[in-house]
């Protein structure tokens, strides 16, 4: 069975705190956007002073200024 994408998002002092289920890489990051993958597509979030506070097993904390996500299913 494959792990299901969940998401959740939290104020936090520097801006938001998200948390995803589901991912399976992270194929690019940089401070203003980092690109994610799981098993049904690409999500990556943008914003500033972005960094990966949490990754461990299918789990990704994700926290800064987000000021957009977007998802993109398929292979691509």
């Amino acid at each position: 069975m494959l792990s299901s994408f969940h998401l959740e998002a939290d104020r936090s002092g520097g801006g938001m705190s998200l948390l995803l289920s589901g991912i399976i890489g992270v194929s690019d990051f940089s401070d203003e956007s980092i690109s994610l993958i799981s098993h049904s597509g690409r999500i990556i979030v943008y914003g500033s002073k972005l960094f990966i506070s949490l990754y461990e097993n299918s789990y990704i904390e994700i926290e800064g200024k987000v000021n957009g996500i977007t998802f993109n299913y398929g292979k691509n």
